[in-house]
């Protein structure tokens, strides 16, 4: 996978449609992946469920996320849809059973697409911020993979993963039976060769392994776009080098915490001729797929 972290995309028309008028430039540059949360990010977000988590109070966000899937799709391009994100400021969701019934209505609304999906039970799952939310237990490893049980009860042809920064926590996820990828993230300038070695080291079993935010908010330092510096653009080009040397270990590019609009775009474009140069020239554009 050779993707870009666009996690707020579904949360208003704009950058839903600011999204999908870069998906062929995205693809020419040999990115084939992108990933989305029904709850956003920091970028934007919301609980978009209703309080017992059957349904939605909010279909303007189920819908722009069907039009991304569908756009995606037609491109030959995959989606990671994200579920929980670890900020609400009105949260809908009123319990635990709840968040198992929206976890079940997000694996209703996938099966009915088209399968160029792969679902991602939470971002970040082991945050601080998940604890005043009703979410809060996908930060026990136990919880979130009873949660992938309940997605593939209802959706068992669709792949289904989680993870975050804490490496213990994801040994464990990995490790199940019921996690079909392990969807982890770096804080800072981790090395994703040594994390995937120590992950392999601790019997996780043979699945995807993804680095979905390649070193998160340490990214923040770079206000004028992450490959306008030279150790921004380096960190960003080893980690290219060690994903394109390991079968089965992939990562996701973020772009600056919170950038928005035009400094998105901008931020986008940056990275894209960075990195799609670059894999162009030496790999010939062949990616780990």
């Amino acid at each position: 996978m050779w993707g870009i972290r666009v996690a707020s995309a579904a949360y208003k028309e704009e950058y839903t449609e600011v999204l999908i008028s870069n998906l062929d430039v995205y693809k020419s540059y040999g990115i084939n992946t992108v990933t989305v949360f029904y709850m956003g990010s920091s970028g934007g977000y919301s609980d978009p469920f209703n309080a017992n988590g059957t349904g939605w109070i909010d279909t303007g966000v189920r819908n722009r996320m069907r039009k991304i899937i569908r756009e995606c799709n037609i491109r030959g391009m995959v989606v990671i849809v994200g579920i929980f994100y670890q900020r609400s400021d009105k949260p809908s969701l009123k319990n635990w059973r709840a968040v198992q019934e929206a976890v079940k209505t997000v694996a209703r609304e996938l099966s009915q697409g088209s399968r160029n999906v792969i679902a991602n039970i939470a971002n970040e799952q082991n945050s601080n911020r998940y604890s005043r939310l009703p979410w809060s237990r996908v930060r026990n490893p136990d919880d979130l993979i009873k949660l992938c049980q309940i997605f593939k009860t209802v959706a068992p042809d669709i792949p289904v993963g989680g993870g975050g920064y804490d490496h213990e926590k994801n040994i464990v996820i990995g490790r199940s039976k019921h996690v079909d990828a392990l969807l982890w993230d770096t804080k800072g300038p981790e090395n994703s060769k040594l994390l995937y070695d120590r992950f392999k080291k601790a019997r996780v079993r043979s699945i995807p392994m993804v680095n979905v935010e390649c070193f998160g908010g340490w990214t923040r330092r770079f206000t004028k776009g992450i490959f306008n510096t030279a150790k921004g653009r380096k960190k960003y080009l080893d980690e290219a080098d060690r994903c394109q040397a390991q079968p089965g270990l992939y990562f996701f590019f973020p772009v600056v915490p919170g950038t928005k609009g035009h400094q998105l775009e901008e931020e986008i474009g940056s990275m894209l001729e960075g990195l799609g140069f670059r894999m162009t020239q030496v790999y010939g554009g062949i990616w780990n797929t």
